[in-house]
């Protein structure tokens, strides 16, 4: 691949709107869905999206909200390993929908973009050094040893499955060491 990270594909089928319903029997409406008539066919995908340094939270330097606190930026694009993967995913998807039998198949790419369909990650990221992440390897805030960050937020990329079960963990792993360290006296 010319892409680096990977992507899973979904794909469903429907009855095409327009089927006629108008004076027929709901047994006879049934038994008509069963026949072949106009279907289709459509596929998705979910990509990683590698980490970026333009990929970025930040508090904004003049904008505040009622109670004074600055506004947080979100910024986050896609580049050229996003376009190379999709690019592919559209080749591959057609393929597979072709070797499937499926005719007329078109692809497109909806410009959808990133974080309204998948799970992205990095707003807090976990590391050693303070300098360059904001979490310690517990999901700690450095700078603020009372708090504890357990969602996606603490890692950089992940992979297209569904990451929640990993958070939890993160969770229940964060949970245990602050019960430690506050048995220690240490929070």
């Amino acid at each position: 691949m010319d892409f680096v990270g990977g992507y899973t594909t979904f794909t469903g089928a429907y009855r095409v709107r327009g089927v006629p319903v108008d004076d027929v029997a709901a047994a006879a409406y049934k038994d008509a869905l069963t026949k072949p008539g106009p279907w289709g066919i459509y596929m998705y995908m979910q990509g990683e999206t590698i980490p970026k340094y333009a990929n970025h939270v930040r508090l904004h330097e003049t904008k505040r909200d009622q109670w004074g606190i600055p506004l947080l930026v979100t910024s986050v694009g896609y580049d050229d390993n996003d376009e190379k993967m999709i690019r592919d995913w559209r080749t591959q998807a057609k393929e597979m929908l072709e070797v499937a039998g499926c005719h007329g198949v078109e692809t497109r790419d909806n410009g959808q973009a990133p974080g309204l369909d998948i799970h992205e990650m990095g707003g807090c990221r976990m590391g050693r050094d303070p300098k360059t992440s904001l979490l310690n390897e517990w999901n700690q805030l450095h700078a603020c040893r009372n708090l504890f960050v357990t969602d996606g937020a603490c890692m950089t990329s992940t992979g297209n499955q569904s990451p929640s079960i990993l958070y939890m963990s993160l969770t229940a792993r964060a949970a245990n060491h602050a019960v430690e360290e506050m048995r220690r006296q240490n929070l």
